[in-house]
């Protein structure tokens, strides 16, 4: 039986998504699991799983066109069996590019912006094994080789030269914007420019002021869009705990020489929640649910996402199985998580299998706030700043650090009591962290 190969989706603000290179070609045998293709998206460049074992009979929709997210792109055969006719006119890639802009295709600054000319880049092994390693884009390298196959001294003579690597969408947000590419500076791979770095280095140059209208960019428009489809699909319902941060910070001062030391890691706050939250979510497992329909999923994996700030929007990378790492585990997969979104460099998976969200203003003076769900995750724990307090105990003035956690959860699952008692257990988790945090 036939299995489409599509655009994933590639995280809760990404639409569109454009193929910059095929890795396999039509007649190719391909293993389930197996990289077929690389797509780029606003924020994210990644290679896509095959869904299927058998034969790449069909591609339909070549390098360098922009389709929405989940468009059909090519089409996976059993060996001998014939491709469905419906597929054999490239229809279904054909009328969604139809509906979006051409792209101009990612290419080095010095080399020609004509586009490159439909079907799969054609390199050897051993110059694309090279590129992935350099983190360069082969649609952007001319080859040398028999009719223009890329070689490995392709590959290394472009990796050696000054040129500046930029990304589809980045060239089509500089012209837009109309801002000169060679005076950007890249925070991709290799210095690639990033269409984070076309926003921010525009925002730079127009920046707000008194009596201005400022139209949203697509980025904006779409999140207003989901956070006004969670809001007004999931009955949100909110609740506020005040948490004592003496013991997690003294035990965090305790434990921070060692870490740096022994391990080259240095834990944040952040670290501590993820794991804490993922402990509390093993409790009450509603708290990891999704609605499907008219029935709750409650998800077999606990997957902590921490919102991470770029310049033209939020993105929620997630912490696999975060109950099951070590406190030391948690901290290297954070900081590199972290690294990678604001690079541009996260993975499909690392994007979708979010199924709870820490969102944390504490580096600023906000004592609490509300949260908006992360779709179709059913709960969101916002943070806000950790704060000197006074308080009376036995009629003594005492003073303690405390930080306002706000739990949003989805009012469909999650019923007022439940929501509470999680709260008050994830309170508990922090407030004695010698015991929590015991496997570091």
């Amino acid at each position: 039986m036939a299995t489409e190969v599509v655009i994933p989706m590639l995280g809760v603000t990404i639409e569109t998504g454009i193929i910059v290179e095929w890795l396999k070609k039509e007649g190719d045998q391909v293993k389930k699991g197996e990289s077929l293709f690389v797509v780029e998206a606003d924020k994210v460049v990644a290679e896509v799983e095959s869904p299927a074992s058998g034969l790449l009979a069909k591609i339909l929709l070549p390098v360098g066109q922009k389709v929405p997210v989940l468009t059909v792109v090519a089409v996976i055969t059993d060996p001998g069996e014939s491709v469905p006719a419906r597929y054999l006119s490239g229809a279904p890639a054909a009328a969604a590019a139809e509906r979006m802009p051409s792209p101009v295709a990612a290419v080095p600054m010095t080399a020609p912006t004509a586009l490159p000319a439909p079907g799969p880049v054609r390199a050897v092994p051993a110059a694309r094994t090279l590129a992935r390693e350099k983190g360069m884009d082969l649609s952007g390298i001319k080859g040398s080789g028999p009719a223009g196959v890329i070689l490995h001294k392709d590959v290394a003579e472009a990796a050696a030269a000054p040129s500046v690597v930029v990304s589809h969408l980045a060239r089509q947000a500089s012209e837009k914007a109309g801002l000169p590419l060679g005076a950007i500076p890249g925070s991709g791979v290799r210095g690639r420019v990033m269409q984070a770095d076309v926003a921010r280095a525009a925002a730079e140059a127009a920046a707000p002021r008194l009596g201005k209208i400022i139209p949203m960019d697509r980025m904006r428009r779409i999140i207003a869009r989901r956070m006004a489809e969670s809001a007004f699909t999931a009955p949100h319902i909110h609740f506020f705990s005040d948490v004592g941060m003496d013991a997690l910070l003294a035990f965090r001062g305790q434990i921070l020489p060692e870490f740096e030391t022994r391990l080259g890691l240095r834990p944040s706050v952040n670290d501590f929640l993820i794991k804490a939250a993922a402990l509390a979510i093993r409790d009450y497992p509603l708290l990891n649910a999704i609605v499907k329909g008219e029935e709750i999923h409650i998800l077999p994996e606990i997957n902590v996402c921490l919102a991470v700030a770029l310049p033209d929007g939020l993105i929620t990378p997630a912490v696999s199985n975060a109950d099951q790492c070590g406190l030391a585990e948690i901290v290297r997969l954070r900081a590199d998580l972290v690294r990678r979104a604001r690079a541009g460099a996260l993975t499909v998976a690392e994007l979708e299998r979010g199924t709870f969200t820490i969102s944390s203003l504490a580096q600023y003076d906000i004592s609490h706030f509300t949260a908006i769900l992360n779709p179709p995750q059913s709960a969101i724990l916002s943070v806000g700043k950790t704060r000197d307090t006074i308080y009376l105990e036995n009629g003594q003035v005492r003073s303690a650090r405390m930080a306002t956690l706000g739990l949003s959860v989805d009012h469909r699952i999650i019923d007022g009591t439940l929501a509470a008692e999680f709260l008050q257990t994830l309170k508990a988790y922090l407030e004695k962290p010698a015991f929590t945090f015991l496997h570091v």
